[in-house]
């Protein structure tokens, strides 16, 4: 979304390796035409003041999940494959997939990170400084329960948050992961990628996650792929697209303008009925296939932490920020063309 101030993001993601950024398919369902105009900003604590080690890259190939479905969020997970290499330092790693024999349920240090909206009843523009906060991995038969979301969480899914209310994701962070290690252990693993929720922060209405353990073997079937193959299928977008359609940019800005207004008003005022959606629409489906299987890994060191609000009803001054080296993290964004 073009301003004079720098950028504004849109989605979060996680780095894979040197070319691949893990996301959710959601984030790409309606700027499927205008990636070309879309960065991945690595790096940045600040997304109006680009650091030194801040790094851009532009997005050569998106993939999303052959079977997601926007209404339900199913299958909710996508790729992005980087024009160019990313070059590893001190505040960009590699985040750490979990091993097979991970069990997200017996993590009891878990934590969410974003640039999203910090209130959602008093909608303002997403973070301009990266937020983290702590979260509890909730049980998901209580989550599925009646009065919680009412049988819409399938096995492919993760819920985090906190029974009551309380830290949450919240518009803006989706695509983001969820991150989590016992207490003693050394790393985190990204066990989440941020999908959807109720209101944030509100009573049984946490933040549900895609299961990154459930999609490894998509995951890396589809990176081996399309590192070995062309795919005339997959959605494509690269430099060359963006020089030839730079005649169309101020049109093409202006629609992705009416998206993200679009998205934010609707998000702002019925989030309460797009679960509802959610469980209507998942009433077609039944469970999905598994898989999983490790990818890479990289380093994360625990932050110092409070209890900060990552989402709704949270004052920014009680959200601590991410410290440069637990940066792991890829923001999907749109560039601000300075006027």
């Amino acid at each position: 979304m073009p301003t004079k101030n720098g950028y504004v993001t849109v989605c979060g993601g996680t780095i894979l390796d040197n070319l691949w950024v893990l996301t959710a398919a959601h984030c790409l369902y309606k700027l499927q035409s205008y990636t070309n105009l879309a960065r991945i900003v690595l790096g940045a604590n600040r997304a109006s003041e680009l650091g030194p080690d801040t790094q851009i890259r532009a997005i050569e190939e998106f993939i999303r999940h052959e079977h997601f479905e926007y209404e339900t969020k199913k299958n909710d997970i996508a790729l992005i494959r980087l024009n160019k290499p990313i070059e590893f330092n001190d505040y960009i790693q590699p985040g750490c997939l979990p091993p097979q024999s991970s069990n997200v349920s017996e993590m009891d240090d878990c934590h969410i990170v974003g640039w999203g909206v910090l209130q959602e009843e008093h909608y303002t523009l997403p973070s301009k400084t990266l937020k983290e906060a702590r979260v509890e991995i909730i049980n998901g038969k209580l989550c599925n329960d009646s009065n919680w979301y009412n049988g819409t969480i399938y096995d492919y899914n993760i819920c985090a948050g906190y029974e009551q209310g309380g830290s949450d994701i919240c518009q803006g962070d989706s695509g983001g992961p969820l991150m989590c290690k016992k207490e003693r252990a050394a790393l985190y693993y990204v066990f989440g990628v941020v999908s959807w929720g109720g209101i944030c922060g509100k009573w049984h209405q946490n933040g549900v996650y895609t299961s990154v353990q459930h999609f490894e073997q998509w995951i890396l079937n589809k990176i081996n792929s399309s590192q070995d193959t062309t795919d005339d299928n997959k959605e494509e977008t690269s430099e060359e697209t963006t020089k030839s359609h730079n005649k169309d940019t101020e049109s093409k800005l202006a629609k992705i303008n009416d998206i993200l207004s679009d998205e934010n008003t609707e998000y702002k005022t019925n989030r309460r009925k797009s679960v509802l959606k959610i469980r209507a629409a998942r009433g077609k489906f039944n469970n999905m296939e598994t898989s999983s299987r490790k990818i890479t890994t990289g380093t994360m060191q625990q932050e110092n932490t409070h209890s900060g609000w990552l989402a709704s009803h949270a004052p920014s001054q009680l959200v601590f920020q991410v410290k440069a080296y637990i940066l792991l993290i890829a923001c999907l964004v749109l560039m601000f063309l300075c006027l």
